[in-house]
């Protein structure tokens, strides 16, 4: 029996190409759920739309593999087709937005995909980014750790602060809100929940002052911390060709790593605060959900893969304790962008070193393999639809299998994989993920699954092998 595979899917896909259509599709990988949130979209222009997909930065040569009312790239305009649930904002500093629904879209059409999964069997979940806040203010926001505020053009996910309180309490209120509404899902999947690594920078925050009280109030000495993690950004800052190579090194030498640990533990505190903060919300919008009467409900996580993880603060060995499934991200067209967006911060602040040396040292620091010899920035970008990806796939099973070992056996681990990739490197994808200790997998998502990458995904995952260890049922 093959391993559980879920299909992230969107209602703009079922209002482009129709219900059957799509969910026959979906259908005929053999999936099990369906990762589907509430709202309706209509085509815009750039004044008054969002790009879609989205740049991600600098993304500009990304599209969807399926086309979009003829279009592999447009503006959209989006509505929630439910109103907020007021109540649950009560006395909350932030209020949910919500505009009227055009009378040309089908307010229902959520619903009636819902309906046409149950009748498939599957399970439905939905999805909330609980610290996407409207409005955001200046004090809620995050900081690096030199107090600048993060420029929003150079930020994925502009999430709040999650030790802010009131970003705190937007966020319960925002997966309450969610799961509240009818028809009920079976599952709620968080997306940015931790702190993200997209940026050099992101690796330094937060150092808000709702951050460093709350490293006061969880017993940590806020300012040891502080000294600690100001001495590796002005080490970042004065690298030599030396100091670079002698970076590259100490990943490769556990005793050094070790000295390090022992040097800078105000640093280690900070990677432990930041899993403190993370589990804790978590933790809380769990007991909530519990304590709502929405404790059948499943809480999910997803968040970046090993080892990015550690510093975003997703310890996925401590939230499997409070959640029932976590999803890493395998998004390699990220991954693709990574060395240039942090390498040209470096050369920022280190103009004498050369590109291929910063580029060496950060694919080695974060477990970032490829073929490129001597690279230039101009190297890494966000691909275009059919541009090869540089990372080696095989990390995947490296990133994934680190997961699972610090889950244990306490709940299933189903990876994120992204379609955003080439045919034949879909195709490897998938083979990779399916033979790791994974228990299944979800596809992200519908709209950048090609029918040939439809196809390769039923044929591939779906395929019989005893030498390999297969889930013995769907967990869901």
């Amino acid at each position: 029996m093959a391993k559980f595979l879920g299909i992230v899917m969107t209602p703009l896909d079922v209002q482009v190409e129709g219900m059957n259509a799509v969910m026959d599709r979906i259908e005929s990988t053999g999936a099990a759920a369906i990762n589907c949130g509430r709202t309706l979209n209509r085509q815009a222009d750039p004044h008054t739309g969002f790009r879609a997909p989205p740049l991600d930065i600098d993304g500009y040569s990304r599209v969807f593999d399926r086309p979009v009312w003829g279009e592999h790239e447009l503006y959209l305009e989006s509505f929630r087709t439910k109103k907020p649930d007021l109540s649950w904002y009560d006395n909350l500093s932030y209020k949910p937005e919500w505009k009227e629904i055009p009378n040309d879209l089908d307010v229902d059409l959520p619903d009636k995909i819902y309906e046409s999964a149950k009748n498939r069997g599957w399970k439905i979940y939905t999805s909330v980014t609980p610290l996407a806040v409207p409005k955001l203010r200046d004090e809620d926001k995050m900081r690096w750790i030199d107090g600048q505020i993060p420029d929003p053009h150079r930020r994925v996910a502009n999430q709040g602060c999650p030790s802010a309180p009131n970003v705190r309490a937007w966020a319960i209120a925002a997966v309450l809100d969610e799961i509240s509404q009818q028809p009920r899902v079976d599952g709620v999947c968080l997306d940015w929940v931790e702190y993200t690594t997209y940026l050099l920078e992101d690796h330094f925050s937060c150092f808000s002052s709702h951050s460093q009280q709350h490293m006061q109030e969880l017993g940590y000495d806020s300012e040891k911390i502080e000294r600690d993690v100001i001495d590796l950004w002005n080490y970042l800052h004065n690298l030599t060709s030396d100091r670079l190579d002698h970076t590259k090194r100490i990943v490769q030498n556990p005793s050094e790593i070790i000295d390090l640990l022992v040097r800078f533990s105000g640093f280690c505190d900070f990677l432990r605060f930041k899993s403190d903060v993370v589990y804790g919300l978590y933790r809380e919008i769990r007991k909530v959900m519990d304590q709502s009467g929405y404790a059948d409900i499943e809480l999910v996580a997803n968040g970046w893969a090993p080892p990015f993880n550690r510093s975003s603060g997703m310890d996925y060995g401590r939230l499997a304790e409070t959640v029932q499934c976590v999803r890493p991200k395998l998004y390699t067209f990220h991954w693709s962008s990574m060395p240039r967006w942090y390498g040209q911060v470096l050369k920022v602040w280190n103009p004498d070193l050369g590109e291929s040396a910063i580029l060496e040292a950060i694919k080695a620091w974060f477990n970032l393999p490829d073929d490129i010899e001597s690279p230039t920035f101009a190297n890494y970008h966000i691909p275009r639809a059919n541009e090869k990806h540089p990372v080696h796939f095989e990390t995947f099973a490296h990133r994934v299998d680190e997961v699972v070992r610090q889950v244990g056996d306490r709940v299933p681990v189903t990876p994120l994989a992204h379609g955003y990739v080439p045919l034949e490197q879909w195709k490897q994808t998938v083979a990779v993920v399916r033979d790791t200790a994974a228990d299944g997998m979800w596809a992200q998502r519908y709209c950048y699954l090609s029918d040939a990458k439809i196809s390769a995904l039923a044929e591939i995952w779906n395929v019989e092998n005893e030498g390999r260890p297969m889930a013995l049922s769907s967990f869901f």
